[in-house]
């Protein structure tokens, strides 16, 4: 049965895309590049129609890129921002106010090798530029560049050790043996003992040569510092290391990824470990990446003119709810009705097709309806998956024993006073300076700081440099935030009691980061006011943080956080809502339902899944995407956003040839009948071959795992076969399996 493309319907089938985070505009551009007829939904405006040097008009309607984006201050709350340029407390002198908005960025934005597909979407973006035009108007025109060539290289990496020198690493694999040894040397003078170093090695390897499956079923539920101490099921470690580097194993996942290392998955936190290990031997020499200007100016207002310029339209409007379809047991299930959507105005819509790509909080509230008429998949899942208290005892406690009470998940003081919550508090600030300041062409790790703190000197790498007269500074240090748990030594309440960055006033937060980045830098926590650095001279605090108080931002302590954090806590993998992710082309693994879950999900709940696996449409319209959806990155990123929004899309082009023939073809068998080497598919930043659909190609995704080294996977295939007969890993054991080796 042949079925019509979309672009050659007429009408075309209309796809409603709620949020313009880097999920809603990576579903609009692969929707829109497949003929479907886009509009995207977004609540907030872009600030710089207010802000910004430019006329009203000359930016987007609608603000994009969510966390992606950059975010524009202005001293005092100008217009109501939200996000305020402060003096930096304790300051000398008077600084330059700046003439315009002053650009951040959310912590700060680097993107690793590894971030396949983000790499993808750059070399599909062109460049616009600005030209004049009949009667003086000006024009958008695209040029031959695109954004990856306004991507800049970061080729090193710095680290801060107590009582050391701070050690500058390579991001890039060494070009010579006298580079190598150089390297080794360093590490050396980190005092870190053989042994330790030894047992961590062989830790790492057994990771790699343990099959997705098991990851799945066993290294999933057990938290990183466990297995790198290699515990048993009885609660023993096998080994015992020294301080200095038990110490260190316990800061990097709260520094890189902000979760401790005793609740936060193992599988997640290694799966992060290897891919920045093995971002140093790409054989295209690619390494880390960082854009050339601020990530508004240098990626994505170029995004949004492409996605015009595809038919993309953008509408400043937001959901109300999303609302149930009538009961229609006697229509075949591809004919029943749609999802439509209540804006927050009345006004009503009908799209043939919705993805949300929300946050969390926002998914769980907008789905609310859809619930209560015993919608399943994803929409069920999302039940009290933000609102829920966590258990206080542990993050696998019986749910009969957990407490029944909800939260605001946006409310600081409700969210992350567990480490086993699996919303944490991850934020940043942006000091600007008055003089050049740059440590160094590339991330600085502070080992040993309290609150978990990194950095980059972002502005080292743009092409525009910020002007004193302009813009009030000509530096300036991102620093994402990634413990607001642990009190600090220095900073103390009335009572003594050392205050926790939760419980602090923006000025407070501000000194006490510097302070400590200071004494990390110099190892002197006691004459940080003589050390010999500049001081910051304004700062600004992410514009997801609220005060207790005024307008703005605020003043007092913080109160509210609309940019919780998302952690992958020991076994919860299996919490998050909706379908496993699935790879067009074949080579990973995906959970199917029954043909039984099947049929009792699509008739008595609302769900229709592709046979072949992956995301879920709902009502025969909706489908989810976002950093909180189960994707192969697994870790919340905006990598793993813009792989969501392609399962997303690829879910969408599956059910649109089940409704184009008549509900016939399931999608049980799509691929075609190729064989690769192993990971060749994975290893560049485009696959050099898309999976076909009567509806159009499939979007490239990208399984990390599939990029771990070749040498490894046949101990891989070997131990899923052990799995697969519950049988320990083949390196524990000297029993073959039944049936042979595979």
């Amino acid at each position: 049965m042949t079925v019509t493309t979309p672009a050659s319907c007429n009408p075309r089938p209309t796809v409603a895309v709620l949020g313009a985070g880097i999920a809603g505009l990576t579903a609009a551009h692969e929707l829109a590049e497949r003929g479907f007829d886009v509009t995207v939904y977004e609540y907030r405006e872009d600030e710089r129609n207010g802000l910004g040097a430019a006329p009203p008009g000359n930016y987007p309607p609608v603000k994009l890129g969510g966390l992606a984006a950059s975010q524009y201050s202005t001293v005092g709350t100008r217009d109501g921002s939200p996000a305020e340029l402060r003096p930096f407390p304790g300051r000398r002198g008077t600084p330059t106010p700046p003439q315009c908005a002053v650009a951040g960025e959310h912590g700060f934005r680097f993107f690793p090798a590894y971030y396949l597909h983000i790499w993808d979407l750059f070399q599909r973006i062109p460049v616009y530029e600005c030209r004049d035009g009949a009667a003086g108007h000006r024009r958008w025109q695209p040029t031959s560049r695109t954004v990856m060539d306004n991507v800049r290289r970061v080729v090193t990496q710095g680290m801060t050790v107590a009582g050391k020198p701070s050690q500058v690493f390579p991001r890039e694999r060494p070009r010579s043996l006298a580079e190598l040894l150089s390297v080794v040397h360093q590490l050396s003078e980190l005092g870190l003992p053989a042994h330790d170093i030894a047992y961590f090695q062989s830790r790492l390897l057994r990771f790699l040569v343990t099959s997705p499956l098991r990851r799945a079923r066993e290294i999933a539920y057990e938290s990183s510092y466990d297995f790198f101490v290699g515990r048993d099921r009885g609660g023993n470690a096998q080994h015992t290391y020294s301080p200095s580097f038990d110490r260190l194993l316990r800061e990097m996942p709260r520094v890189l990824v902000a979760f401790d290392p005793n609740w936060g998955d193992a599988r997640t936190n290694i799966v992060s470990y290897l891919q920045l290990f093995l971002n140093m031997d790409r054989r295209d020499d690619k390494a880390d990446g960082v854009l050339n200007g601020p990530t508004t100016e240098a990626w994505l207002d170029h995004w949004y003119r492409h996605l015009v310029a595809l038919g993309v339209r953008f509408v400043h409007a937001a959901a109300e709810s999303l609302d149930p379809p009538p009961a229609e047991p006697a229509v075949p299930p591809h004919l029943r009705s749609r999802v439509r959507i209540t804006l927050t105005d009345g006004t009503r819509l009908a799209p043939d097709y919705t993805v949300v790509a929300v946050d969390a909080p926002a998914a769980e509230w907008v789905t609310t309806a859809l619930r209560a008429a015993g919608t399943g998949g994803t929409v069920a899942g999302l039940d009290g998956f933000t609102t829920s208290v966590p258990p206080p005892h542990e993050p696998l406690q019986a749910q009969a024993t957990r407490p029944q009470t909800r939260r605001n998940p946006y409310v600081v003081d409700e969210v992350g006073r567990v480490p086993w919550d699996r919303f944490q508090t991850m934020t940043g600030i942006q000091f600007y300076f008055d003089t050049e300041f740059q440590l160094l062409r590339g991330h600085m790790y502070y080992a040993g700081a309290e609150w978990g703190l990194s950095s980059i000197n972002q502005h080292g790498l743009w092409e525009n440099r910020p002007q004193l007269p302009r813009d009030g500074h000509v530096a300036v240090l991102s620093v994402d935030i990634a413990d607001f748990n642990t009190p600090s030594s220095h900073l103390v309440d009335e009572l003594g009691r050392g205050k926790t960055a939760r419980d602090c006033t923006p000025d407070e937060i501000a000194a006490e980061v510097w302070r400590q980045i200071v004494t990390a830098l110099t190892n002197d926590a006691d004459n940080v006011a003589e050390a010999m650095l500049p001081w910051p001279v304004w700062y600004a605090l992410d514009r997801g943080l609220g005060m207790a108080h005024g307008p703005g931002q605020g003043s007092g302590r913080i109160v509210r956080n609309e940019t919780p954090y998302l952690i992958p806590i020991v076994g919860d993998w299996d919490n998050r809502p909706g379908g496993d992710p699935w790879n067009p082309h074949d080579s990973s693994w995906t959970f199917t339902p029954s043909d039984e879950d099947w049929l009792v999900d699509l008739e008595e709940r609302g769900v229709w899944q592709a046979r072949h696996g992956g995301y879920q449409v709902h009502h025969n319209s909706v489908v989810f995407a976002g950093t909180w959806n189960r994707t192969f990155t697994r870790l919340t990123s905006m990598e793993a956003a813009c792989e969501s929004a392609r399962h997303a899309v690829n879910a969408i082009l599956d059910h649109y040839v089940w409704v184009g023939t008549n509900g016939v073809d399931r999608r049980e068998y799509t691929t075609l009948p190729w064989r690769f080497p192993y990971g060749f598919l994975d290893q560049g930043f485009s696959s050099p071959v898309r999976m076909p659909t009567p509806a159009g190609d499939y979007c490239y995704v990208f399984d990390v795992e599939n990029r771990e080294p070749a040498d490894t996977r046949a101990l891989r295939i070997l131990d899923s076969q052990y799995c697969l007969q519950s049988l320990p890993h083949p390196l524990d054991t000297l029993t073959a399996p039944a049936g042979g080796s595979p």
